[in-house]
């Protein structure tokens, strides 16, 4: 069941406005019964909003049952699931004294097991939280007293919340609240309230409740999310960081889908673009090297009149000299996010923040990614397609692989979920088995086997998974592939391989075949700390049989180079294990002493304030030295899946040799200097902000870095424990 643990802050911006004027305008309030309707015999109304799965929850005030007066507040399941609902508020006003009690009469009936009513108080940040989760209040009882206490901290409190709702299946009642300080009730007292500590948290709600997805609402959020990001990045009053832009995102929002007529959505961008005052109207800049550029033709098709379509076009071509929401990096050029709120205390987002993640998300790559045309589907289809997908995604689980979906659709290795939903908390699996596996041949491969202390069954290197948990390999590669960020063949298989060892299970069945011949074993799984990893290649470097220098190039640092270069030019020829990540930036150091003279290797891509979204290219760059002092012999590199990112920067400088030449299969594809992107409920990934290509322009991203010899490992190389791309490069070397 969902459990709580961090929920919603505010109902919408009308609640947040009305809050800061109330609060800074009245000293000291006096907050009636009437005010909070804590005894439910009215409409539920501000303060109180209703939270979580409205599809599956229904809140109201029940005449019929309750405890005292009038009514109660009823909640209560209206399908099988394992969301939650209820009803929030935020208190308008900080609270002094010693500590603080909020109690309710609560009844609840037919709570199945798994399930559970809840009261909530929070305070904010981070002072206090409980929600009665671990007390698994279910099957049914009348009404009871139940009560939560804490000690105030009013010079740490941003903010103040209490909720009532159910997690699962069942129905409960709510009656007679009553929140008291020091033992006075909050409602009668004077004196006692005070401002914020810093003014209200960043707010955990957005106000927009779940709500129906329709064609007609489908395409009305597809233009606003053209729009709310066009006019971020290029509007001059947003640039100035004078609007929170968020907020925004959530007024429109709530303004587009509650008319009934485009009229009235065309109302709104009218005012809103008013509202940001008159613009320039800015000509297009006249560059040379244009490779890409955002495309603006979107803005001739929107149904809207002119007038609002010229106000549009007036800034697509705006520059800037600085932007409150993104800078570049000095003297690299990768785009760096600014400015953007993390949402911190979102951890079971609303239909507003999930489409914010996906509006802000969606338009980084639109103005920022020096990739985007190499997406799949392309990156318009990803924007008309996420809009219903988040629309429905109203549980943790569905809501976390939806943001899975929307960066893998990049087709970018460095473009994945590198914080995880809550909902997807141990998706993947919380155990490993202890060992690794590769995709050869087609064919999931043990290659190394890791010591445990588990007894029982035990994999050998060579074995060829065929089926884990009943489930053939092929059929768990099918239900991965959406969630995956895989520009290519080979990364595909790398990470399917990678999550193939994984399962919730301490015990995994699996059918394999060994020695050609095909088994069932059951494998313990183990949590990844109590692994004893393989013992790792400590050396940096050493010399193999005829004279031959192998360097592992993530050990390798450039001291070592400097120290040591006398003794390697004598030598008949170098390897350069390059399927790893480099441990130091060697560029620069490592090949004046292959090259003669200045070399090109690579060239760039990149954007700028000046012309947001207008790609360029640059001119070459260069490595090496007017030199003849310079390794002559033969250098042989090796790469594979591993080979990602720095590392395939590093490969491009050495190939610029004409005595190199590269071993191995495809690489990652994914390279150019990356750059950070924050989405709501602290959820982070990134996007390659450089464009990387070789000196006549051919692509690396998706694509990988040229191999002059194709090898890959084979089932029996595996079996046999042979290393057959280095087998390969020493023959090379040794011809």
């Amino acid at each position: 069941m969902v459990n709580l643990m961090k929920i919603f802050i505010m109902k919408s911006n009308c609640l947040f406005i009305f809050l800061v004027v109330f609060l800074t305008t009245i000293a000291t309030p006096v907050f009636s019964q009437q005010n909070f309707n804590f005894s439910f015999d009215q409409p539920i109304t501000n303060p109180w909003f209703k939270i979580g799965d409205t599809t599956a929850f229904k809140s109201g005030i029940d005449h019929d049952t309750y405890y005292s007066a009038k009514g109660a507040l009823r909640i209560e399941s209206i399908k099988k699931n394992s969301a939650f609902g209820g009803i929030m508020m935020w208190l308008p006003s900080n609270l002094k004294g010693d500590s603080i009690e909020v109690s309710a009469m609560i009844k609840r009936e037919n709570i199945i097991s798994g399930s559970y009513v809840s009261m909530m108080l929070r305070i904010d940040p981070k002072v206090f939280f409980d929600n009665m989760a671990n007390r698994q209040m279910n099957g049914t009882k009348n009404w009871e007293n139940i009560k939560l206490k804490t000690k105030l901290v009013p010079n740490q409190t941003e903010g103040i919340s209490i909720a009532f709702f159910l997690s699962g299946e069942g129905k409960m009642w709510v009656d007679d609240v009553l929140i008291t300080v020091d033992g006075k009730d909050i409602t009668k007292e004077v004196g006692m309230f005070v401002p914020f500590a810093k003014g209200i948290s960043e707010p955990a709600s957005s106000g927009i409740s779940d709500f129906n997805t329709t064609p007609e609402i489908d395409q009305r959020l597809v233009d606003l999310g053209r729009i709310w990001g066009f006019l971020k990045y290029r509007h001059p009053a947003v640039a100035q960081g004078k609007y929170d832009w968020d907020q925004q995102l959530f007024k429109s929002i709530d303004a587009i889908i509650r008319v009934k007529d485009n009229k009235s959505v065309e109302a709104h961008y009218a005012m809103l673009l008013d509202s940001l005052g008159a613009t320039a109207n800015y000509a297009k800049p006249q560059l040379e090297n244009v490779v890409h550029e955002v495309d603006y033709s979107w803005i001739d098709g929107l149904s809207f009149n002119n007038d609002i379509k010229n106000k549009l076009r007036r800034i697509r071509y705006s520059s800037f000299d600085q932007h409150h929401y993104f800078d570049f990096a000095k003297g690299i050029g990768n785009v760096l996010f600014k400015n953007e709120k993390k949402y911190e205390n979102v951890f079971s987002a609303d239909a507003g923040f999930r489409l914010l993640a996906l509006f802000r998300f969606w338009n980084m790559i639109e103005y920022f990614s020096p990739y985007k045309h190499l997406t799949d589907p392309k990156w318009d289809a990803v924007l008309k397609n996420g809009v219903p997908e988040m629309i429905l995604s109203r549980d943790d689980r569905s809501y976390g692989l939806s943001l899975l979906k929307m960066v893998s659709q990049v087709k970018d290795a460095h473009t994945g979920l590198w914080s995880m939903p809550k909902g997807l908390i141990n998706y993947y699996g919380k155990y490993s088995m202890p060992v690794e596996i590769r995709m050869i041949e087609g064919k999931a491969v043990v290659t190394k086997v890791f010591d445990s202390e588990k007894s029982g069954d035990k994999f050998r290197i060579g074995d060829v998974l065929i089926s884990k948990e009943h489930k053939k390999i092929e059929e768990i590669r099918d239900s991965l592939w959406a969630y995956m960020s895989t520009p290519n063949e080979a990364v595909a298989n790398r990470d399917l391989a990678r999550k193939l060892v994984t399962s919730n299970s301490e015990i995994v069945p699996c059918e394999l075949v060994r020695d050609g011949r095909p088994i069932k074993v059951d494998i313990a799984a183990l949590p990844s700390s109590q692994i004893k990893p393989a013992t790792r290649d400590t050396v940096p470097f050493k010399m193999l049989d005829n004279n031959i220098l192998y360097i592992n190039h993530s050990l390798l640092r450039g001291k070592m180079i400097t120290v040591n270069m006398a003794d390697w030019s004598k030598v008949k020829g170098i390897v350069i294990d390059d399927r790893n990540y480099p441990g130091d930036f060697l560029v620069f150091k490592l090949t004046p002493l292959l090259l003669t003279k200045p070399t090109d290797f690579v060239r760039f891509t990149s954007t700028s304030l000046q012309y947001p979204g207008t790609f360029v290219m640059s001119s070459p760059l260069q490595v090496g030295e007017n030199t003849n002092d310079c390794y002559r012999g033969k250098v042989a590199i090796l790469v594979n899946e591993d080979t990602q990112s720095s590392a395939e920067y590093h490969v491009m400088a050495y190939q610029a040799a004409s005595h190199v030449k590269v071993f191995g299969s495809q690489t990652a594809g994914a390279d150019g200097n990356v750059s950070y992107i924050d989405l709501p409920g602290n959820q982070r990934t990134m996007l390659s902000g450089l464009g990387v290509y070789y000196p006549d322009q051919r692509e690396t991203q998706r694509v990988g870095i040229k191999i002059d010899q194709i090898v890959k490992p084979s089932i029996k190389g595996v079996q046999q424990g042979r290393d057959e791309v280095l087998e390969k490069a020493l023959e090379y070397l040794n011809k």
